[in-house]
């Protein structure tokens, strides 16, 4: 095993509390390595995976029931992530309230520690990049430079929405890995990630910064996106919108997609996919009922939504799960 992955995937799980799973505690098929704390420290699990020298995979979602901190040795290393709040916090001095929140951030080698609160859930699929990755193997692969996968990468501070890159992260954890193919599965989704982060960058450096809106127009958005994700099932009329917003048409969505990288109906449809997959893990509700219940009255709207959405139908997500 790569020592730089032991370090930053590895190293300070013990000082968690977390110990390796016991036979039948494992996920992915038993593929990667899997983590559980004892019942008294916390509950959930973490497992990572290898996926090659230069990048890894972790999947984590744990409450601890005290206060648990660690510090160890930190590799240089690039994460692109959609994390809870509690699992940003060390690395952002801004709060991210948002349930799931989009982040990419760089650590120099060196020392970090932390210390995670009681109750706080901690939860992330992110993927680990190591310098190598984006100054040699990509170069050599796309035979470009690709310097910035680093700054477009550290741009994500929770505040942007990049629907195509979280949609791939979410694949990769709902992906059940097989042995001798796992590897090549997630390498293809890596390089599809990079290449919406590359193309999302190129698009926002073609438009003013979100600097530049006035910070009353970026609060309305802020509440927007909430109202927005309280109400992602009912018919959502624009002008309706843009009248609760004491805006134009035009200017809101104009300013929603500059500071969320997405239309507000793509916003919607990520809201009711999201809630979706949650509901497919109870096997007992009917694919109809879900449809209903997240905004399409013909399951048929609903599948092909979907399968636009994750490369899934429905009932081909329920059974990957």
């Amino acid at each position: 095993m790569d020592a730089r992955f032991e370090q930053l995937c590895l190293g300070h799980l013990p000082q968690l509390g977390l110990r390796p799973a016991c036979k039948g505690q494992e996920v992915k098929n038993g593929i990667g390595f899997t983590f559980v704390p004892d019942s008294e420290i916390g509950e959930g699990y973490l497992w990572t995976y290898p996926i090659n020298s230069t990048c890894s995979l972790t999947i984590y979602d744990i409450i601890f029931h005290q206060d648990m901190s660690f510090r160890y040795h930190h590799p240089a290393a690039l994460t692109i992530a959609v994390s809870s709040p509690g699992s940003i916090e060390p690395v952002f001095t801004k709060t991210c309230c948002n349930p799931e929140n989009l982040v990419g951030y760089y650590l120099d080698e060196g020392i970090f520690s932390h210390t995670v609160p009681k109750g706080t859930p901690v939860r992330s699929i992110g993927l680990g990049l190591m310098p190598e990755f984006w100054e040699q193997q990509l170069p050599r692969l796309l035979e470009q430079d690709t310097s910035q996968v680093l700054s477009a990468a550290c741009l994500l501070d929770g505040t942007f929405s990049i629907p195509e890159v979280e949609l791939l992260l979410h694949q990769m954890a709902s992906y059940v890995p097989k042995a001798g193919t796992a590897s090549l599965r997630y390498e293809s989704k890596i390089l599809d990630l990079i290449a919406a982060l590359l193309e999302w960058n190129i698009l926002s450096l073609s438009i003013p910064a979100v600097q530049s809106i006035s910070a009353s127009d970026q609060e309305v958005i802020q509440n927007l996106k909430h109202y927005l994700r309280q109400n992602y099932s009912a018919q959502i009329d624009l002008q309706r919108l843009a009248q609760m917003c004491y805006m134009s048409k035009s200017k809101l969505t104009f300013l929603f997609r500059k500071m969320c990288g997405m239309t507000i109906y793509d916003f919607i449809l990520s809201c009711r996919i999201e809630r979706a997959k949650e509901l497919l893990a109870d096997r007992k509700k009917k694919i109809s009922e879900i449809a209903f219940s997240v905004g399409y009255e013909h399951p048929s709207s609903f599948s092909v939504a979907f399968h636009r959405k994750t490369g899934l139908t429905p009932n081909e997500f329920r059974n990957s799960i």
